[in-house]
């Protein structure tokens, strides 16, 4: 008997049928085709004469050998068919990713105003993403070696280091692998459009996740002091030495502290006033040193991580790329896989989520033009599909309605970039536990200027700068889950809601009797998007992880850092974004799965494997050369100089190639002859090296940045009706050349409730007024004072 249409279309991949052209080279573009590949689109890839230069480009120290192929260039491309620009039917792709400016696209087959006009009469065209490391309108699209220069042009480099040291950068491409994920978003967003053509800059994609290193400068208006590699905020923190490598210990968590203390035998800790408050512990944090660190020296990680898997406390391992080769729940979970190459088999991440169909089959890396082009009916459509448009079912943006059960950022920023393109976000809360962002920095480093009465009521958890800069444009509902009128109507949300997205612990859903079946019981066309820490099975499932956690286990502590350390954990969380930016590229692809079947699809996202996606190129290399890769400070892997140079008003960003390094080695004996102290500014030294035909990039801070550009294009007032106007990151996108309005303020706590109840879940005033005055949706906060919130 053959298989019914729904069965077969439960064994698809997400995105099977989607008809992608990328014409990109370097990391950001191949990086949102090789995710898009990995959801099971059809990808074609076509390369510029000489090659796509990622195909050589070295990831460390050790040059690449006459004609190796670069474990980026393998990790990026796979899974993509490689064709000849010669057998291209400009009538086939959907999507066309490119990785040039405007200018550099003029008069192409892909020229974004051609496109439009075209578009505008009535021609069915393929809709455009580019992907470039300054904009659109920029004069250049950059290369893949102005990475430290991006990274250095948002400003948060300039609070990133050590007290005296040179500004300390991001491992590896990271702003081009940030931009590279919201490409694979605009790919499926231009689609639900009636735009042709989007834009993502690497300097704006990295904007979004940094944000929250500016909340302290654009929110409550004060300078955030460098930490370096130990928070004392948090202490213990950041990687601390163990017999066998490094673990991040966790500490934000009052469970954090108190089986910390158990752990190392100092129960007495726990509550000491002085020790069980984490921002008084930085007063004592020799005491802590001299005790925990023989501790942790005595333990190998895994030894210390067992910890984590038996006990309440988040504690981390510093992952090295080896050590993912051998791991026991990336390899139950199947998230290494074999990639065919022209040189043999490599261990790469084969898939950007967990869903049905995936991963999908075929993961190789071709030689350039060595695939036939393939027809309409190769990517699963039928034959008379129109080129170029979305299929009928997909709906526009505008239509869309998300339900976020999120906390904190990982999940929340996904609906922060969603809501200015037009999608209708909820935001889930309850009384107890409500979303602990909103009591952050005002808590932190007190209130903003002129704010300083709100501690006294309510209006203290609308202040919180975290809180307002990742929430803003949706609407708050709350409601009580743990009730069985509160999840009848929570129930009643769903059945009118396209997606959910939630990224609690990997027990939370199904306790709460809220696990896909149930939604799909209610609403057969859900897509549910979990995100916990390590996904949701797995030896590590169950145990607990947070930004700190997931930067130890993904890769970046390993890496991070300069070249005389071991191993560094940042003070930013950058895993959040990178969760949000794979788990919001799983609920797009799920829409676009559930729109093209008529069924929903539940996606499960590891934040853990979303973070080394983010660095798969080492994963690579330790599968191709059995080594981990080599750490690099804030050099770039190639260039024949990288790294800072100070001048007299501050440091100064420099990539230069062989010609100009003559005069850096003039620049750098200078200051060598000079006891290390610079005599010349910035602006004159850049001058030297542009004139040497170096590059070169202002180190600002999250203060100034903001004043200057290319910051400032990049900045948006949003007025609050509790804190006033205040500055925030804009949208990272560009629709058609023009930035798409800021949605509106983070919701007030509760504002929305009853508006939700009546127009998304159809209920009545009388049975929300019932519903409110029993309980179960809507509610107050205690005063701060009884939370603890007071000033220190």
């Amino acid at each position: 008997m053959p298989e019914s249409p729904d069965a077969t279309a439960a064994e698809e991949p997400p995105l099977a049928g989607m008809r992608v052209l990328e014409v990109a080279t370097g990391i950001a573009g191949p990086f949102a085709g090789r995710l898009l590949a990995g959801a099971g689109a059809t990808v074609v890839k076509v390369e510029p004469p000489g090659g796509d230069p990622a195909r050589h480009q070295p990831v460390d120290d050790d040059p690449l050998g006459h004609d190796e192929l670069s474990p980026l260039f393998v990790h990026l491309n796979a899974g993509k068919l490689n064709c000849a620009a010669s057998d291209v039917d400009p009538s086939w792709p959907e999507i066309v990713i490119a990785s040039d400016t405007v200018a550099g696209l003029a008069g192409g087959p892909w020229d974004p105003q051609q496109l439009a006009e075209r578009s505008a009469a009535g021609e069915r065209v393929p809709k455009l993403v580019t992907v470039t490391a300054w904009g659109a309108d920029a004069d250049d699209p950059g290369v893949i070696a102005d990475e430290l220069l991006v990274q250095t042009a948002t400003g948060f480099l300039g609070f990133n280091g050590d007290e005296g040291a040179e500004p300390l950068r991001l491992p590896g491409w990271q702003a081009q692998y940030t931009a590279g994920g919201l490409a694979a978003w605009a790919a499926h967003l231009i689609l639900r459009r009636p735009e042709t053509h989007m834009d993502v800059s690497w300097l704006g994609a990295l904007l979004t996740a940094v944000e929250l290193c500016y909340c302290d400068a654009l929110h409550c208006e004060r300078p955030r002091p460098l930490v370096g590699p130990h928070p004392p905020t948090a202490y213990p923190s950041g990687a601390i030495r163990c017999a066998d490598g490094y673990v991040c210990p966790g500490s934000l968590r009052r469970d954090d502290w108190e089986m910390q203390c158990l752990h190392i035998g100092v129960p007495e800790w726990i509550d000491d006033p002085e020790l069980s408050h984490r921002h008084r512990r930085a007063r004592h944090i020799d005491k802590i040193r001299e005790v925990i660190e023989p501790w942790y020296a005595a333990r190998t990680k895994r030894e210390l991580f067992q910890f984590a898997l038996e006990t309440p406390w988040a504690v981390g391992m510093v992952m090295t790329p080896l050590d993912v080769l051998a791991d026991e729940h990336l390899a139950a979970r199947g998230f290494l896989g074999e990639v065919a190459t022209p040189a043999g088999t490599a261990a790469s991440p084969i898939r950007p989520f967990n869903a049905p169909g995936l991963p999908v089959p075929d993961q190789r890396v071709s030689d350039p033009g060595a695939d036939p082009f393939p027809t309409v009916a190769d990517a699963g459509r039928s034959v008379g599909a129109a080129p170029g448009t979305p299929e009928p079912a997909l709906r526009q943006a505008r239509r869309l309605r998300v339900i976020e059960m999120t906390i904190a950022w990982a999940g929340p920023y996904i609906g922060n970039l969603l809501t200015p393109l037009g999608i209708d976000v909820i935001k889930i809360e309850a009384q107890n536990p409500f979303d602990g962002f909103r009591t952050q920095r005002p808590y932190d480093h007190g209130m903003a200027p002129g704010l300083a009465h709100l501690i006294n009521d309510n209006r203290f958890y609308e202040a919180g700068g975290h809180f307002n800069a990742v929430n803003k444009g949706k609407r708050d509902c709350v409601v009580t889950l743990a009730t069985p009128e509160g999840k009848a109507a929570f129930m009643e949300l769903v059945r009118n809601c396209d997606g959910i997205v939630a990224n609690f612990s990997a027990h939370v859903l199904p306790q709460l009797g809220l696990d896909f079946a149930a939604l799909a019981q209610v609403n057969p066309r859900i897509v549910l998007v979990r995100m916990p820490a390590f996904g949701v099975d797995g030896p590590y499932a169950d145990a607990v992880g947070y930004g700190s956690i997931i930067e130890a286990m993904g890769g970046l502590g390993h890496r991070q850092g300069y070249e005389h350390e071991g191993a560094r954990i940042s003070n930013i969380y950058f895993p959040d974004p990178i969760a949000g930016i794979t788990a919001g590229f799983a609920l797009l692809s799920g829409l676009h799965h559930a729109e093209r079947t008529g069924q929903g699809i539940e996606m499960d996202v590891s934040q853990q494997e979303g973070t080394w996606q983010f660095s798969g190129e080492a994963i690579v290399l330790a599968s191709m050369a059995g080594r981990d890769i080599g750490r690099m400070g804030n050099r770039e892997p190639g260039a024949a100089w990288s790294g800072f140079i100070p001048g007299t008003d501050g440091w100064l960003a420099v990539i230069a190639e062989a010609q100009a390094t003559s005069a850096i080695n003039e620049l750098l004996s200078e200051l060598s002859h000079n006891d290390s102290q610079p005599t010349r500014t910035r602006a004159e030294l850049q001058a030297t090296l542009h004139r040497a035909g170096a590059r070169t990039e202002l180190c600002w801070d999250p203060w100034t940045a903001p004043a200057h550009e290319p910051l400032a294009s990049h900045i948006e007032v949003v007025e609050h009706p509790v804190t006033g106007a205040r500055r925030h990151i804009a949208s990272p996108f560009t629709l058609d050349g023009a930035r798409p309005s800021q949605a509106g303020p983070s919701p007030l706590f509760d504002q929305h409730t009853d508006d939700v109840f009546a127009e998304v879940a159809g209920l009545t005033p009388g049975q929300i007024a019932d519903l409110r005055a029993s309980g179960h949706i809507g509610g107050e906060l205690p005063p701060p004072a009884e939370l603890g919130f007071v000033y220190d």
